[in-house]
C-alpha cells in the first residue's frame, strides 16, 4: 500500500505501508515518512539550470519554497501522530526562510546581460555581503508583509470580547462608541 502526500509548493513524501497496518500503523508510517523530508537533499537531487530554466525557478526561491514544504509536513506529521490534540499554527513555526547562493548571483548576472563568468563572480563576491543581503531582505520582507496584509480581513478585538456599548449616545462626543445594538435601543427608545 502506498500513501502520498503534497504540500503547497509541490513537494511530495509517498511511503510504502504494510496492507496488514491498522489506522494507527498509518498514521505513524506517513508521520515519519513527513519527517524524513529533507529540502537541502531534494534540491541536490532536482536542482540544474534546465530544471530553473523549465520551471521559471531561482535556487533561493526553489529551495525556499522546499523548507516551507518541510514546515507543512512538519505540521502535519503531529497532527497525525497526535489527532485532535496539535497545536500547529500556535506557537513560533518558520512560515518562510530565505536562503541566497552563488547560483542567485548567476542569476543576476544572466538578468542583467552580463556573462556569468568567474572573473564576474569574484567580483560579486566581493560586491555582495552576506551579512547586509541577510539584513536587507528581512528588513524588505517587512515592507513586502506589509503589501500583502489586506487590513480588512483582520480583526481588531479577540473573538471573545464584547462590542462596546453605551447606555446614551452623544453624537458630539467622537469618543462615545455606537453599536448596532445601540442604534436598535435608540431607535426602540425614541417610538
Amino acid at each position: 500500500l502506498y500513501m502520498t502526500l503534497e504540500a503547497p509548493n509541490h513537494a511530495t513524501v509517498t511511503v510504502t505501508v504494510p496492507a496488514e497496518a491498522d489506522e494507527k500503523g498509518l498514521r505513524r508510517a506517513m508521520a515519519d515518512g513527513l519527517l524524513d523530508f529533507d529540502p537541502d537533499e531534494e534540491f541536490d537531487e532536482c536542482w540544474s539550470r534546465e530544471f530553473a530554466a523549465r520551471n521559471g525557478f531561482t535556487p533561493s526561491g526553489f529551495l525556499s519554497g522546499l523548507q516551507e514544504d518541510k514546515a507543512y509536513f512538519g505540521l502535519r506529521s503531529e497532527a497525525l501522530l497526535h489527532p485532535g490534540q496539535s497545536n500547529a499554527g500556535q506557537g513560533n513555526e518558520t512560515i518562510a526562510e530565505i536562503r541566497w547562493t552563488e547560483e542567485d548571483l548567476r542569476h543576476w548576472l544572466k538578468d542583467h546581460d552580463w556573462p556569468d563568468n568567474n572573473e564576474n563572480m569574484d567580483a560579486m563576491r566581493d560586491m555582495i555581503s552576506a551579512r547586509e543581503l541577510r539584513d536587507r531582505s528581512i528588513e524588505e520582507g517587512w515592507e513586502i508583509i506589509d503589501a500583502m496584509v489586506d487590513d480588512g480581513r483582520l480583526a481588531r478585538k479577540d473573538e471573545g470580547e464584547k462590542a462596546e456599548t453605551s447606555e446614551t449616545y452623544d453624537p458630539a462626543n467622537p469618543a462615545d462608541p455606537l453599536s448596532i445594538a445601540d442604534t436598535s435601543a435608540s431607535a426602540a427608545a425614541t417610538r
